[in-house]
Protein backbone atom coordinates (compact mmCIF):
# COMPACT_ATOMS: atom_id res chain seq x y z
CA UNK A 1 0.00 0.00 0.00
CA UNK A 2 1.64 3.67 -1.44
CA UNK A 3 2.30 5.95 1.84
CA UNK A 4 -1.14 8.05 2.48
CA UNK A 5 0.79 11.42 2.03
CA UNK A 6 2.87 11.09 -1.23
CA UNK A 7 0.62 13.26 -3.49
CA UNK A 8 -1.16 16.53 -3.51
CA UNK A 9 -4.60 14.97 -3.70
CA UNK A 10 -3.87 12.98 -0.33
CA UNK A 11 -2.84 16.14 1.47
CA UNK A 12 -5.61 17.91 0.41
CA UNK A 13 -7.88 15.02 1.46
CA UNK A 14 -5.88 14.33 4.58
CA UNK A 15 -6.10 18.47 5.06
CA UNK A 16 -10.02 18.39 4.67
CA UNK A 17 -10.61 15.46 6.62
CA UNK A 18 -9.36 17.89 9.66
CA UNK A 19 -11.18 20.68 8.48
CA UNK A 20 -8.38 22.69 7.51
CA UNK A 21 -9.52 25.14 4.98
CA UNK A 22 -7.04 25.68 1.99
CA UNK A 23 -7.69 27.00 -1.87
CA UNK A 24 -4.43 25.27 -3.41
CA UNK A 25 -1.54 22.50 -2.84
CA UNK A 26 1.61 22.27 -4.83
CA UNK A 27 4.65 19.64 -4.43
CA UNK A 28 7.59 21.61 -4.50
CA UNK A 29 11.09 20.49 -5.94
CA UNK A 30 14.66 20.24 -5.27
CA UNK A 31 15.37 18.21 -2.19
CA UNK A 32 15.25 14.41 -2.35
CA UNK A 33 14.38 13.21 1.38
CA UNK A 34 10.74 14.63 2.20
CA UNK A 35 7.59 15.08 0.33
CA UNK A 36 7.32 18.91 0.75
CA UNK A 37 4.31 20.89 0.08
CA UNK A 38 3.32 24.97 -0.10
CA UNK A 39 -0.56 25.01 1.10
CA UNK A 40 -2.37 27.85 0.22
CA UNK A 41 -4.53 29.02 2.82
CA UNK A 42 -8.61 31.14 2.27
CA UNK A 43 -6.59 34.39 3.17
CA UNK A 44 -3.83 33.77 0.77
CA UNK A 45 -1.49 33.11 3.42
CA UNK A 46 1.06 29.88 2.31
CA UNK A 47 2.38 27.35 4.74
CA UNK A 48 4.91 24.61 4.27
CA UNK A 49 4.13 20.81 5.19
CA UNK A 50 6.55 18.10 5.25
CA UNK A 51 6.15 14.91 5.23
CA UNK A 52 8.77 11.90 6.04
CA UNK A 53 7.95 8.40 4.11
CA UNK A 54 10.23 5.50 5.26
CA UNK A 55 12.23 6.07 2.00
CA UNK A 56 13.60 8.93 -0.02
CA UNK A 57 11.07 11.34 -1.83
CA UNK A 58 13.48 10.89 -5.00
CA UNK A 59 13.97 7.06 -5.04
CA UNK A 60 10.97 5.18 -3.24
CA UNK A 61 13.50 1.88 -3.07
CA UNK A 62 15.89 3.96 -0.61
CA UNK A 63 14.33 3.33 2.70
CA UNK A 64 15.32 5.87 5.03
CA UNK A 65 14.17 6.20 8.87
CA UNK A 66 11.10 8.70 8.54
CA UNK A 67 11.78 9.28 12.71
CA UNK A 68 13.69 11.96 11.00
CA UNK A 69 10.88 14.31 11.22
CA UNK A 70 10.49 13.37 14.86
CA UNK A 71 13.62 15.36 15.30
CA UNK A 72 12.85 18.08 13.33
CA UNK A 73 10.24 18.40 15.55
CA UNK A 74 11.67 18.53 18.56
CA UNK A 75 14.08 20.98 17.42
CA UNK A 76 11.64 23.38 16.31
CA UNK A 77 9.53 23.05 19.88
CA UNK A 78 12.30 23.65 22.29
CA UNK A 79 15.55 25.72 20.43
CA UNK A 80 13.82 28.82 19.31
CA UNK A 81 12.65 30.09 23.05
CA UNK A 82 16.36 29.30 23.91
CA UNK A 83 17.48 31.47 21.16
CA UNK A 84 15.33 34.25 21.83
CA UNK A 85 16.00 34.58 25.24
CA UNK A 86 20.02 34.14 24.15
CA UNK A 87 19.92 37.45 21.75
CA UNK A 88 17.59 39.20 24.47
CA UNK A 89 20.02 38.63 27.18
CA UNK A 90 23.09 39.68 24.99
CA UNK A 91 21.81 42.30 22.21
CA UNK A 92 18.85 43.45 23.52
CA UNK A 93 17.01 42.57 20.32
CA UNK A 94 16.05 39.66 18.02
CA UNK A 95 18.30 39.03 15.17
CA UNK A 96 17.08 39.12 11.57
CA UNK A 97 17.92 34.88 11.38
CA UNK A 98 15.48 32.68 13.34
CA UNK A 99 14.51 28.83 12.74
CA UNK A 100 11.81 28.29 10.51
CA UNK A 101 8.37 28.87 12.81
CA UNK A 102 6.35 25.46 13.70
CA UNK A 103 2.77 25.28 13.68
CA UNK A 104 1.60 21.54 13.91
CA UNK A 105 3.01 18.41 14.01
CA UNK A 106 0.97 14.89 13.31
CA UNK A 107 4.09 12.46 14.60
CA UNK A 108 1.47 9.21 13.41
CA UNK A 109 1.92 10.59 10.00
CA UNK A 110 5.28 12.29 10.18
CA UNK A 111 3.77 15.52 8.54
CA UNK A 112 5.08 18.70 9.77
CA UNK A 113 3.36 22.03 9.46
CA UNK A 114 5.95 25.32 9.39
CA UNK A 115 6.25 28.70 8.25
CA UNK A 116 6.95 29.58 4.75
CA UNK A 117 10.06 31.44 4.27
CA UNK A 118 9.57 31.56 0.59
CA UNK A 119 11.86 29.84 -2.43
CA UNK A 120 15.08 32.07 -2.50
CA UNK A 121 17.91 30.14 -0.33
CA UNK A 122 21.49 31.95 -0.03
CA UNK A 123 22.96 29.94 -2.36
CA UNK A 124 20.85 31.73 -5.33
CA UNK A 125 20.61 34.67 -3.43
CA UNK A 126 24.41 35.39 -3.17
CA UNK A 127 24.68 36.53 -6.76
CA UNK A 128 22.37 39.32 -6.30
CA UNK A 129 24.28 42.75 -6.01
CA UNK A 130 21.05 44.62 -4.02
CA UNK A 131 22.30 41.59 -0.96
CA UNK A 132 25.10 43.11 1.58
CA UNK A 133 26.59 39.21 1.66
CA UNK A 134 29.23 39.99 4.38
CA UNK A 135 26.78 41.85 6.50
CA UNK A 136 24.53 38.53 6.38
CA UNK A 137 27.07 36.76 6.70
CA UNK A 138 28.13 38.41 9.81
CA UNK A 139 24.35 37.79 11.10
CA UNK A 140 24.48 34.04 10.06
CA UNK A 141 27.86 33.43 12.03
CA UNK A 142 26.62 35.30 15.19
CA UNK A 143 23.36 33.07 15.31
CA UNK A 144 25.00 29.62 14.77
CA UNK A 145 27.37 31.37 17.36
CA UNK A 146 24.50 31.37 19.62
CA UNK A 147 22.66 28.13 18.81
CA UNK A 148 26.09 26.06 19.94
CA UNK A 149 26.42 28.15 23.19
CA UNK A 150 22.83 28.11 24.16
CA UNK A 151 22.41 24.40 23.99
CA UNK A 152 25.15 22.58 25.63
CA UNK A 153 22.50 20.88 28.37
CA UNK A 154 19.41 20.93 25.86
CA UNK A 155 18.56 17.38 25.18
CA UNK A 156 17.38 15.85 21.61
CA UNK A 157 15.45 12.99 23.76
CA UNK A 158 12.33 12.34 22.10
CA UNK A 159 11.26 11.11 25.51
CA UNK A 160 11.28 14.87 26.76
CA UNK A 161 13.81 13.60 29.46
CA UNK A 162 17.25 15.52 29.83
CA UNK A 163 19.21 12.66 29.13
CA UNK A 164 21.89 14.17 27.07
CA UNK A 165 23.00 11.03 25.62
CA UNK A 166 20.23 10.27 23.48
CA UNK A 167 20.63 11.63 20.47
CA UNK A 168 19.46 11.57 16.34
CA UNK A 169 20.85 8.07 14.96
CA UNK A 170 19.96 9.19 11.54
CA UNK A 171 21.55 12.47 11.82
CA UNK A 172 24.88 11.12 12.91
CA UNK A 173 24.60 7.89 10.35
CA UNK A 174 24.08 10.44 7.60
CA UNK A 175 26.23 13.15 8.21
CA UNK A 176 29.57 10.39 8.29
CA UNK A 177 28.67 9.67 4.32
CA UNK A 178 31.17 12.52 3.20
CA UNK A 179 34.26 11.27 5.60
CA UNK A 180 33.27 7.31 4.82
CA UNK A 181 33.98 8.19 1.00
CA UNK A 182 36.44 10.91 0.94
CA UNK A 183 38.54 8.28 -0.12
CA UNK A 184 36.85 7.43 -3.55
CA UNK A 185 37.22 11.36 -4.28
CA UNK A 186 40.93 10.94 -3.55
CA UNK A 187 41.59 7.85 -5.74
CA UNK A 188 39.16 9.35 -8.59
CA UNK A 189 41.67 12.26 -8.60
CA UNK A 190 45.01 10.33 -8.67
CA UNK A 191 45.47 10.81 -4.20
CA UNK A 192 46.47 7.61 -1.92
CA UNK A 193 42.71 6.94 -0.84
CA UNK A 194 44.64 5.64 2.29
CA UNK A 195 44.88 8.67 3.61
CA UNK A 196 41.23 9.32 3.05
CA UNK A 197 40.87 6.31 5.31
CA UNK A 198 42.71 7.28 8.14
CA UNK A 199 40.58 10.78 8.30
CA UNK A 200 37.51 8.60 8.68
CA UNK A 201 39.62 6.60 11.26
CA UNK A 202 40.06 9.32 13.13
CA UNK A 203 37.71 12.08 12.55
CA UNK A 204 34.66 10.29 11.17
CA UNK A 205 34.11 7.93 13.91
CA UNK A 206 33.62 10.71 16.54
CA UNK A 207 30.53 11.41 14.98
CA UNK A 208 29.16 8.65 17.35
CA UNK A 209 30.82 10.32 20.85
CA UNK A 210 30.79 14.18 20.18
CA UNK A 211 28.43 15.41 22.98
CA UNK A 212 29.13 19.23 23.19
CA UNK A 213 25.91 20.93 22.03
CA UNK A 214 22.91 20.41 19.59
CA UNK A 215 24.18 21.32 16.07
CA UNK A 216 22.14 22.09 13.10
CA UNK A 217 23.32 19.14 11.53
CA UNK A 218 22.94 20.40 7.55
CA UNK A 219 24.37 24.05 7.87
CA UNK A 220 24.81 25.73 4.61
CA UNK A 221 23.46 28.55 2.90
CA UNK A 222 21.25 26.43 0.76
CA UNK A 223 19.27 25.73 4.11
CA UNK A 224 19.23 29.48 4.40
CA UNK A 225 16.02 30.97 2.94
CA UNK A 226 16.28 34.74 2.01
CA UNK A 227 13.49 37.25 2.34
CA UNK A 228 13.55 41.05 1.54
CA UNK A 229 10.48 42.67 1.98
CA UNK A 230 10.07 45.59 -0.82
CA UNK A 231 13.85 44.75 -1.65
CA UNK A 232 15.23 47.26 1.36
CA UNK A 233 16.14 46.83 4.72
CA UNK A 234 17.90 43.86 6.58
CA UNK A 235 16.98 40.57 4.77
CA UNK A 236 15.16 38.45 6.80
CA UNK A 237 16.87 34.74 7.04
CA UNK A 238 14.89 31.20 7.93
CA UNK A 239 16.99 28.62 8.70
CA UNK A 240 15.35 25.11 7.75
CA UNK A 241 15.81 21.51 7.48
CA UNK A 242 16.12 20.73 11.00
CA UNK A 243 15.76 16.81 10.79
CA UNK A 244 19.32 15.80 11.35
CA UNK A 245 19.77 17.89 13.97
CA UNK A 246 21.97 16.21 16.38
CA UNK A 247 24.12 16.45 19.69
CA UNK A 248 27.68 16.66 18.53
CA UNK A 249 30.71 19.34 17.77
CA UNK A 250 29.93 22.46 17.15
CA UNK A 251 32.86 22.54 14.26
CA UNK A 252 30.63 20.40 11.85
CA UNK A 253 28.06 22.72 11.46
CA UNK A 254 31.14 25.63 11.16
CA UNK A 255 33.26 23.47 8.81
CA UNK A 256 30.44 22.68 6.59
CA UNK A 257 28.63 26.57 6.16
CA UNK A 258 32.73 27.26 5.77
CA UNK A 259 33.16 25.17 3.10
CA UNK A 260 30.17 26.04 0.97
CA UNK A 261 31.17 29.79 1.21
CA UNK A 262 34.35 29.45 0.51
CA UNK A 263 33.12 27.60 -2.81
CA UNK A 264 30.33 30.03 -3.67
CA UNK A 265 32.97 33.16 -2.89
CA UNK A 266 35.14 30.97 -5.16
CA UNK A 267 32.68 30.70 -8.22
CA UNK A 268 30.47 33.37 -7.98
CA UNK A 269 32.39 36.65 -7.55
CA UNK A 270 34.27 36.58 -4.33
CA UNK A 271 32.09 38.81 -2.33
CA UNK A 272 33.11 37.73 1.21
CA UNK A 273 30.61 35.30 2.48
CA UNK A 274 33.48 33.55 3.98
CA UNK A 275 35.75 35.88 6.24
CA UNK A 276 32.54 37.48 7.39
CA UNK A 277 31.04 34.19 8.75
CA UNK A 278 34.06 33.21 10.15
CA UNK A 279 34.82 36.23 12.18
CA UNK A 280 31.57 36.82 13.92
CA UNK A 281 31.54 33.54 14.60
CA UNK A 282 34.73 33.94 16.51
CA UNK A 283 34.07 36.89 18.13
CA UNK A 284 30.91 34.96 19.45
CA UNK A 285 32.70 32.64 20.83
CA UNK A 286 35.84 33.55 21.51
CA UNK A 287 36.42 32.60 25.15
CA UNK A 288 35.37 29.07 24.35
CA UNK A 289 37.11 27.72 21.54
CA UNK A 290 40.52 26.14 21.25
CA UNK A 291 43.23 24.51 19.43
CA UNK A 292 41.61 20.92 19.17
CA UNK A 293 38.32 22.71 18.11
CA UNK A 294 40.26 24.55 15.32
CA UNK A 295 41.68 21.16 13.96
CA UNK A 296 38.04 19.60 14.18
CA UNK A 297 36.41 22.19 12.15
CA UNK A 298 39.35 22.62 9.51
CA UNK A 299 39.32 18.64 9.38
CA UNK A 300 35.31 19.25 8.43
CA UNK A 301 36.02 21.51 5.55
CA UNK A 302 38.78 19.84 3.98
CA UNK A 303 36.75 16.53 3.94
CA UNK A 304 33.64 18.47 2.49
CA UNK A 305 35.78 20.33 -0.34
CA UNK A 306 37.32 17.55 -0.84
CA UNK A 307 34.46 15.03 -1.41
CA UNK A 308 30.91 16.98 -2.11
CA UNK A 309 32.32 19.19 -5.49
CA UNK A 310 32.90 15.45 -6.75
CA UNK A 311 29.29 14.91 -6.08
CA UNK A 312 27.73 18.31 -6.81
CA UNK A 313 29.35 20.07 -10.10
CA UNK A 314 30.75 23.80 -9.06
CA UNK A 315 33.34 23.62 -12.06
CA UNK A 316 34.78 21.57 -14.79
CA UNK A 317 36.92 18.10 -14.00
CA UNK A 318 40.11 20.28 -13.88
CA UNK A 319 38.76 22.36 -11.39
CA UNK A 320 37.57 19.77 -9.16
CA UNK A 321 41.00 18.46 -9.34
CA UNK A 322 41.96 21.30 -7.73
CA UNK A 323 39.43 21.43 -5.17
CA UNK A 324 40.19 18.09 -4.07
CA UNK A 325 43.73 19.06 -3.73
CA UNK A 326 43.20 22.04 -1.48
CA UNK A 327 40.93 19.93 0.75
CA UNK A 328 44.12 17.06 0.83
CA UNK A 329 46.27 19.42 1.33
CA UNK A 330 44.49 21.40 4.23
CA UNK A 331 44.14 18.54 5.92
CA UNK A 332 47.71 17.02 5.52
CA UNK A 333 48.33 20.28 7.01
CA UNK A 334 46.01 19.00 10.08
CA UNK A 335 47.23 15.69 10.74
CA UNK A 336 51.36 16.90 10.18
CA UNK A 337 50.22 19.96 12.97
CA UNK A 338 51.78 22.36 10.47
CA UNK A 339 49.88 25.37 12.01
CA UNK A 340 52.05 27.87 9.34
CA UNK A 341 50.16 26.15 6.66
CA UNK A 342 46.90 26.51 8.20
CA UNK A 343 47.69 30.07 8.30
CA UNK A 344 48.13 30.43 4.70
CA UNK A 345 45.21 28.54 4.29
CA UNK A 346 42.35 28.94 1.73
CA UNK A 347 39.88 28.55 4.39
CA UNK A 348 41.66 30.98 7.34
CA UNK A 349 44.16 33.16 5.26
CA UNK A 350 41.97 35.96 5.81
CA UNK A 351 40.80 35.29 8.97
CA UNK A 352 44.34 34.07 10.19
CA UNK A 353 44.99 37.29 12.63
CA UNK A 354 41.60 36.77 14.92
CA UNK A 355 41.95 33.12 14.85
CA UNK A 356 45.62 32.73 15.36
CA UNK A 357 45.01 32.77 18.94
CA UNK A 358 42.64 29.42 19.01
CA UNK A 359 45.39 27.36 17.79
CA UNK A 360 47.76 28.95 20.51
CA UNK A 361 45.32 27.89 23.11
CA UNK A 362 45.19 24.48 24.25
Amino acid sequence: MPDPLTTTSALSSYLTARSTPHTSIALLTGGTANFVYRVTLPDSKTVIYKHAAPHLSSNHNFAFDPARMDYEDRALEILPPLLSQHFKDSRGEETSVHAVRWFFYDKENKLLCISDGGDLNLKIAYTDLALDIPSIGREIGTWIAALHSCSKTTSLSLEGDEDLEKNNAVGVAIYRHSYKNVHVALSSYGHDPEFGKLIDEEYGSRLATENECVCHGDFWPGNVLVRQEGGQGKPELTIVDWEITRRGTSATDIGQFAAEAYLLDRFHGNRGLLPAFLTSYAEARAAELNREWVRRMVVHWGVHIAYWPTRVEWTDHEGTGKLVEIGLKTMKAVVEGDWEQLRTSELLKDVAAGWGKFWERT
